[in-house]
């Protein structure tokens, strides 16, 4: 049960059982589920005290009292007389020279007064949690995302709850929607309250322009230096003096194993990128959590948990594309029959980076048009999107992979098996392996199928770039 699930009648009788329960040690009332940041707070005042016999629950409480006191000190003396200094209902009311029924009229007042004030100062609390969260992560490219929800729930619930799972990436092709899709799922988790510091750090060099022209970040190529400063920067008092170089790694472990954090690093566009990086993540790993994305795949390192993303299934796409049209005023394009949306995805595929350009042009060109300078590979702003997406990993192939890589068109849409491709290319099913490895790897090539036979196939968007452009780069 999620905080805002408790009413009025369940934090009244959650807190009066906690009350309840302060000498009895064996049977702890944890606030947490209603009280998450307050409950938190209540563990690091704990932490900082020497000999404190305390429990959580009874910090809170006492916390909270005290609080209590500063606006309605009778309620205060009243709840602490019968819990804390466990005197019976008959003796408190006796102290206050009133009936043994007035005074349980006047704790129920007091238990409701309690609640009140600390669902308002977790309220307050959490809403500048959230704030300050949300404030470091870069402002969303995405207005709505379409085709991922069953995908989001499900990192979500893993990133929420499987504290043996430390390490997890996000691959596919460029303009996917990797950065859209981490940005959404690091969202949900702060507004659940699972993580008490997060981090965003992007490894970004390059970014398309929605005018279609491919645009440097200015940001420097990220070494394991250069990024735990970077962290460290975000999470420390700027006012503070940065610590030495060799020292920022062993204080973060510190940090992070007194309180829960997530790292977010974006875009690893390089293998180089993840060489460098990789280990020092698997250092914060042991004590935080951290979610990557990139081009490629890391489904060989085996404390990875990786994702692959598919591109936007049919409907999804139809969505996209008419959600897209309907905010650039394309009212067209908006009503138009489903044969038209389907022509779109027919050459881009669900590539929600094609997909947005091909909308974008289409406000100053006819369609018809646009679709054919983006399957014949022709026009600036098209060869820009696939110098974007495909270029880098193109120039990492080797001669056998290209080869592989040029005949995956041939194959069905559903996918091909070893044995097929192996006909379609002359190769031994040895011999492709390795190649079939580096094109998964690079996010070119998507593998499906079970557990005894394994499928492979490419996106539609793939499709009509190893048609056209392709033979320009090896002519």
């Amino acid at each position: 049960m999620s905080p805002h699930q408790f009413d009025e009648s369940d934090r009244l009788k959650h807190l009066e059982e906690a009350l309840k329960q302060w000498h009895n040690p064996d049977q702890d009332v944890p606030l947490d589920p209603w009280l998450p940041y307050l409950s938190r707070k209540a563990k690091a005042t704990l932490q900082e005290k020497v000999n404190n016999k305390f429990r959580a629950t009874n910090q809170l409480l006492f916390d909270l009292l005290e609080e209590l006191n500063e606006s309605n000190p009778e309620a205060a003396d009243l709840l602490k007389a019968r819990y804390i200094d466990d005197k019976t209902g008959f003796a408190v009311a006796n102290s206050l020279g009133i009936s043994e029924s007035g005074f349980y009229r006047r704790r129920r007042e007091a238990i409701k007064a309690l609640a009140e004030l600390a669902y308002t100062l977790e309220t307050n609390i959490r809403t500048n949690h959230i704030t300050r969260l949300k404030n470091r992560l870069e402002p969303s490219s995405y207005h709505q995302l379409f085709g991922s929800t069953e995908l989001r729930y499900k990192l979500v619930k893993l990133l929420h709850s499987q504290p043996d799972i430390r390490l997890f990436c996000l691959t596919g092709i460029g303009g996917i929607g990797k950065t859209s899709l981490a940005d959404a799922l690091v969202r949900d988790l702060i507004d659940l309250g699972s993580f008490e510091e997060i981090v965003w750090i992007t490894a970004r060099q390059h970014q398309f322009a929605p005018w279609g022209e491919i645009q440097a970040t200015e940001k420097p190529v990220l070494t394991a230096e250069q990024f735990l400063q970077a962290v460290d920067f975000q999470l420390c008092d700027p006012s503070s003096l940065p610590p030495p170089v060799n020292q920022i790694l062993p204080a973060l472990k510190r940090r992070m194993a007194r309180q829960s954090h997530l790292i977010i690093l974006d875009n690893l566009e390089t293998t180089a990128d993840y060489h460098e990086l990789l280990p020092v993540l698997r250092e914060l790993s042991q004590s935080a959590w951290c979610l990557l994305t990139s081009r490629f795949s890391l489904h060989e390192y085996g404390d990875v948990h990786t994702t692959n993303l598919a591109e936007l299934d049919p409907a999804s796409a139809d969505a996209f594309i008419r959600d897209e049209a309907r905010r650039r005023g394309i009212e067209e394009l908006v009503g138009a029959p489903a044969e038209t949306t389907d022509d779109i995805r027919h050459i881009a595929g669900g590539n929600p980076l094609a997909l947005k350009l091909i909308i974008g042009q289409v406000q100053v060109r006819s369609l018809p048009r646009v679709l054919t300078d983006l399957s014949e590979a022709r026009g600036q702003q098209v060869e820009a999107l696939y110098e974007f997406i495909y270029r880098q990993a193109w120039d990492l192939l080797d001669e056998i992979t290209r080869r592989v890589f040029v005949a995956m068109p041939l194959a069905a849409r559903s996918g091909t098996t070893l044995a097929h491709l192996a006909a379609l290319t002359g190769f031994e099913e040895e011999a492709l392996y390795p190649a079939l490895d580096l094109l998964i790897r690079l996010s070119l090539v998507d593998v499906g199928g079970t557990l005894t036979e394994r499928r492979y196939h490419i996106h539609r968007l793939t499709e009509t770039f190893l048609h056209k452009q392709v033979l320009k780069w090896m002519s």
